[in-house]
């Protein structure tokens, strides 16, 4: 890959043997159907512009086309498989079933919904950084800033980052420009997500004991835990780790899927909603406290014979 100047994405990509347990959900859902749309989009993600691709009504309609084949004709097209619903449709977009793939992958945090309802385009942080390691030795790696999640690290000299409006980034002074990348980025974080969702979120996560994916809980998200309190988060997380106990063989969720969809059953409302009802003793067995009779089992067998033999 080093040396082609003109190259854009990368020719190939990891696949990790055991997926996140994001990926797991969208299979659940939709079945191996599901994870291969998801690894389609990964392919042409990597393999178009590297670190994004963009995704408009039109294109899941040429998707939807392309793969009829591949991933069983008219179910494809209409979305009439496994548990598709009309409520998972992508709002403007028709409805087919890759197009509610990407839905629910949106919400589980696998691609940007900030990222997607901004520009229409489907990245994430870790597609991002994957990216960037692969292009590590190319003489130059054009980015743009708006659909940055991450920051760039300083010693990526050959990185350029140019604005969708069309200026550029001159890669003389490249810390200089790194640093005011970073500012910006910061002012951004500053104004939408507010400081008290943002620690409300950091204590949290001090609570919770698998501690992956923290990046990908959206500011959004982070809002919504804030108007949730702490007081009652608190209680989920309590309850989550507790059923845990109760079931040795569960696993408990990454702090990303717990923070983003996991606690919403373990909430007061729900929690207490599905609770089992305790069974009420009668007032008539309150206080009857019968003793316990002692029987002479010796007694009781000549009992048993002496009238079996009589007849009496």
């Amino acid at each position: 890959m080093a040396g082609r100047g003109n190259k854009v994405g990368i020719d190939y990509f990891e696949l990790d043997c055991h997926m996140d347990e994001k990926i797991e959900l969208i299979e659940a859902e939709y079945g191996l159907k599901g994870f291969a749309i998801v690894v389609k989009l990964y392919q042409s993600i990597y393999s178009g512009l590297g670190y994004y691709c963009e995704w408009t009504p039109d294109i899941s309609l040429l998707w939807a086309a392309r793969l009829s084949g591949f991933h069983g004709g008219e179910a494809v097209r209409q979305g009439n498989v496994g548990s598709v619903s009309e409520n998972g449709a992508l709002p403007g977009f028709p409805k087919n079933l890759i197009n509610d793939v990407i839905s629910a992958s949106i919400r589980r945090g696998i691609f940007s919904d900030e990222l997607f309802n901004k520009y229409h385009i489907l990245t994430s942080s870790g597609i991002q950084k994957r990216y960037l390691n692969a292009t590590s030795k190319r003489e130059k790696v054009s980015l743009k800033k708006e659909y940055l999640l991450i920051t760039i690290p300083e010693n990526r000299s050959n990185v350029v980052i140019n604005s969708i409006s069309g200026g550029r980034n001159s890669i003389s002074g490249v810390r200089n420009e790194q640093s005011r990348v970073k500012e910006s980025r910061e002012e951004k974080d500053n104004t939408m997500c507010k400081a008290d969702a943002c620690a409300l979120f950091e204590r949290l996560w001090k609570m919770y004991p698998v501690k992956k994916g923290k990046g990908q809980v959206s500011r959004t998200q982070k809002t919504k835990l804030l108007q949730i309190g702490f007081e009652e988060m608190s209680r989920a997380i309590e309850r989550y780790l507790k059923g845990l106990k109760d079931e040795e063989w569960r696993k408990p969720q990454n702090g990303s899927t717990f923070f983003n969809s996991g606690y919403v059953d373990y909430l007061d409302e729900n929690y207490e909603k599905y609770l089992p009802e305790k069974p009420q003793r009668s007032k008539a067995a309150k206080g009857q406290d019968f003793p316990q009779r002692e029987y002479n089992f010796d007694d009781l067998e000549g009992q048993l014979l002496h009238a079996d033999g009589s007849g009496s």
